[in-house]
């Protein structure tokens, strides 16, 4: 099963929407690397570019976020800041058992993904575009 960006993700910020396309995208190839019977090497290089990808990507709405104010920024870096701990300690785990574990974090990102777009980001939407900001 592929992991595809879909449009009801777009967030109408264009710089989240092209960095959470890019991650929908990785999650994406390092599926098909695992499915694949990738090499570890090109995984674990695949597991690095979705965490610097990720951390990026958080550094970028935290940023917008911080600049106009919102009020729940704190729970969304909370938010951000848990998943890059997730993320580093899966890439850790991997290292250590590489197979079995690269098969859980595509299903475990794009389910994260989705989640935190729907739930998380569009909260700030809201409220740009209740500002007139947006």
């Amino acid at each position: 099963m592929d992991v595809v960006w879909n449009t009801r993700y777009n967030t109408g910020i264009q710089v989240i929407d092209e960095q959470h396309q890019e991650l929908f995208a990785a999650v994406d190839q390092l599926r098909h690397s695992v499915q694949a019977g990738a090499q570890r090497e090109e995984i674990q290089e695949l597991l690095t570019t979705l965490v610097r990808h990720s951390e990026r990507h958080f550094a970028t709405e935290e940023a917008f976020m911080a600049r106009y104010g919102y009020p729940d920024l704190t729970q969304h870096v909370a938010e951000h800041a848990s998943m890059l701990t997730s993320l580093h300690e899966l890439l850790q785990k991997f290292q250590e058992s590489h197979h079995a574990l690269a098969l859980m974090v595509p299903t475990f990102m794009e389910g994260w993904l989705k989640h935190h777009i729907s739930d998380g980001d569009f909260g700030f939407v809201t409220f740009l575009k209740a500002r007139n900001l947006a």
